[in-house]
């Protein structure tokens, strides 16, 4: 009957990851099983709901926070979307161009197959940046668009080069013994990576209530961090055990370990986690402004909010 009662107090949270179930959630996933936000007095449900849909069902209160990509939320903040963003989980975004050989100059890369998922979001302006860097055009290679179908394109030879995530398309390739190089913005260029966010709101009526929820994320974020093994072994044994019993094992584990980077950087070292450097909203703001995807405004700051930090703790 307690049990019951409990249950029945906690605070309903939906969180929206913006994709399939995948070991790149495991902080919320850990967070879960560690019972960290039932210690916050939250119940949460993880949504898959892949696509633009997820800005706007956050923004329409169907479902509380979810998982934003910082480009995907400049253009709807400065298309009056009411959004607020929270939190940053990825210090910067893994988005690379990935080819079997090696890109160092503009010759490289001239005249060759690129596969992309469409001409949109953050491939295609990651893609625009990293031509710009080795001074291209888009009118210098062949575009192709290729949905989500980057692993096996490249296995068939059918591109010379996608847009990936360099975290995860470079390791599935690896484990089929192919050579793969990557290629990424330089540190000049950094931007945000995958955030937090909720509406505006449910920001203003519940301020502790978004307190409490990323508290016990980044909870999890810190125990992933310091022992991702366990980690690991937890999440596998509860939301993959498919994945226990296959060859795949190791893939998801590799998969994992290269992610792990994204969540630090030396500004979360100095300041905690759940934030980056604010330059980095910055350069990404500029650069969608000079490939005129914005207008030049100042309103999109005021929609980023920085109050949560997440102090860690030593190591036992």
């Amino acid at each position: 009957m307690m049990m019951l009662l409990f249950m029945l107090s906690l605070d309903k949270i939906t969180y929206a990851a913006g994709y399939i179930p995948n070991i790149q959630f495991a902080p919320f996933y850990v967070a879960i099983e560690k019972g960290y936000y039932e210690d916050e007095g939250i119940e949460l449900k993880m949504d898959y709901t892949i696509g633009p849909d997820v800005l706007k069902l956050v923004a329409l209160g169907k479902i509380q926070l979810g998982s934003t990509d910082p480009d995907a939320f400049l253009n709807a903040v400065e298309r009056g979307i009411p959004l607020v963003h929270v939190a940053t989980l990825y210090q910067t975004y893994p988005v690379a161009l990935i080819t079997k050989d090696q890109v160092e100059k503009s010759a490289d890369l001239k005249g060759k197959r690129i596969g992309i998922s469409g001409a949109y979001g953050s491939s295609y302006l990651a893609l625009r940046a990293l031509l710009n860097q080795l001074n291209l055009k888009l009118s210098d290679i062949d575009l192709r668009t290729i949905g989500y179908t980057q692993v096996a394109t490249m296995k068939k030879g059918l591109m010379d080069g996608v847009m990936g995530y360099e975290n995860h398309e470079p390791v599935l390739l690896e484990s089929e013994g192919m050579p793969v190089n990557t290629l990424q913005l330089n540190q000049q260029s950094l931007w945000p990576g995958v955030g937090i966010m909720t509406s505006e709101t449910f920001f203003k009526e519940n301020p502790l209530l978004v307190q409490r929820f990323l508290k016990a994320t980044f909870r999890g974020v810190d125990d992933l961090l310091k022992n991702p093994e366990a980690c690991f072994q937890l999440v596998v044994e509860t939301y993959f055990p498919q994945v226990k019993q296959s060859d795949r094992m190791q893939i998801e584990k590799r998969v994992l370990m290269k992610t792990l980077p994204y969540f630090q950087s030396e500004y979360t070292v100095k300041k905690g986690l759940g934030q980056c450097d604010p330059d980095r909203w910055s350069n990404l703001h500029q650069l969608m402004v000079k490939e005129k995807m914005i207008p030049d405004s100042n309103a999109w700051k005021s929609r980023i909010n920085r109050e949560f930090m997440f102090a860690t703790t030593p190591e036992e």
